[in-house]
């Protein structure tokens, strides 16, 4: 470095460049581009090619601009490799579907007074329930289930249970006298001797038919044997 009056100057041999070389002016026509062979340095060329050309900006040695379009941000990262055993994120809580066939006669049963009961096992579980008519076969109902894995699972386990519940408290069949059975009369010597647990919980679809009783003036003595 070089110091005169309070000037500081680069010595030659340090000097650079920040940035492109000073742009010039195409002031004359290239003498080879009208030729037959034409001129080989195309739009590198520092002479005009033609008229319009003349005056315009050109650049010196081989800089070249930058491309246009936006910037890389300097954050770009690869996507992550899914590691083995390791659910993708379009898997995970995937929404699914499932069904379970039983009797039409438990249908009622499961749904509830009101639809307390599917109402509730939607609110545990978080699954979504329906009671649709079997494809072919009038006898029976599908429950239909929809959500995550989880949640089926829970809802599936909760309407087992109740299907046992509704099942443990169903009227007991008792014989005609032709000899078959028949469920909802009032003949058996059973009837209304015990208390209706599907009642006590707002759950039992049988009302007045059922042969449980629904509260301690309902409630009868067993008949002796």
């Amino acid at each position: 470095m070089t110091n005169l009056g309070g000037t500081t100057i680069a010595s030659p041999g340090r000097m650079t460049m920040d940035g492109p070389p000073t742009p010039t002016v195409k002031t004359r026509l290239c003498n080879k581009y009208n030729t037959a062979e034409g001129c080989k340095w195309g739009d590198k060329c520092h002479f005009a090619h033609g008229e319009k050309e003349l005056g315009k900006p050109k650049l010196m040695g081989s800089y070249m601009p930058p491309p246009m379009g936006p910037r890389p941000t300097g954050h770009f990262a690869p996507p992550p490799m899914a590691s083995p055993g390791l659910a993708t994120p379009a898997s995970f809580g995937a929404s699914a579907t499932a069904k379970i066939s039983v009797d039409a006669s438990l249908a009622g049963g499961i749904i509830g007074r009101g639809g307390v009961n599917t109402k509730q096992i939607s609110r545990v579980t978080g699954a979504k329930l329906a009671i649709r008519d079997h494809e072919s076969d009038t006898s029976l109902k599908n429950i239909e289930l929809e959500g995550t894995f989880d949640q089926i699972r829970n809802a599936s386990a909760m309407v087992s249970e109740l299907i046992v519940s509704i099942s443990g408290n169903a009227p007991p069949q008792a014989k005609n006298p032709a000899g078959g059975t028949h469920r909802g009369g009032r003949t058996g010597s059973n009837f209304k001797t015990k208390m209706c647990e599907n009642f006590a919980k707002g759950s039992c679809s049988f009302g007045d038919k059922c042969h449980f009783a629904h509260g301690d003036n309902e409630l009868r003595k067993p008949a002796a044997a």
